[in-house]
């Protein structure tokens, strides 16, 4: 059950680093994502598309996680002492997944269409937040307050998607790759924090 208390009105500023470092990494996938849209869609990107995919981008960034907490609270019984090792193992299999995304190659752009509207939107959304599903079942042994963090995640993907496709025709594509790969050694970092 989500209580007043989840808002954590006492989040002290060790929870807020953690979250936006959590929010930072997992929002590294959606950036590499974005800057690829920039470079393979033929027409210019105006305001408007942009605001698209990072507001979509940003919602289901914030959403997930929330999925993943209440899944793990309705579903998981964590012995004591096993919370912290889940969520390492977590962290460390999404980081890591992160890390080779961004350093395989990559083939040709695949978007044939507009994919800042519609069901291919939507789509890249939900690819580029699962990751953040998992992260949400780390929340309860990580100690963070599932929607303070939730949206953390969320308005820190909003506006790294949107900086990072105002920008992407200077910063490239390869940037977004190295963009996953920093993202993952983040959560990584994260999870080695939890256990210590």
């Amino acid at each position: 059950e989500i209580t007043e208390g989840d808002w954590s009105s006492d989040v002290c500023s060790s929870d807020l680093a953690v979250s936006a470092f959590l929010g930072f990494g997992l929002a590294m996938d959606a950036l590499a994502v974005s800057i690829a849209i920039v470079v393979c869609t033929p027409f210019h990107l105006s305001a408007a598309p942009v605001m698209r995919v990072s507001g979509t981008f940003g919602l289901f960034q914030a959403l997930m996680p929330l999925a993943g907490w209440v899944f793990a609270g309705k579903a998981l019984s964590v012995p004591n002492g096993a919370g912290q090792w889940i969520a390492f193992g977590l962290l460390v299999f999404v980081g890591g997944k992160m890390i080779y995304e961004g350093v395989k190659p990559r083939e040709g752009c695949l978007f044939t269409g507009d994919p800042t509207r519609g069901l291919p939107l939507v789509l890249l959304a939900i690819g580029t937040s699962l990751d953040a599903l998992a992260a949400g079942v780390g929340f309860a042994p990580l100690g963070l307050a599932p929607l303070f963090t939730s949206t953390v995640i969320g308005v820190l993907t909003f506006a790294i998607v949107a900086v990072g496709m105002s920008l992407a025709n200077r910063i490239g594509r390869r940037t977004g790759g190295r963009a996953a790969v920093m993202g993952g050694l983040i959560l990584i970092a994260i999870g080695v924090k939890v256990l210590f």
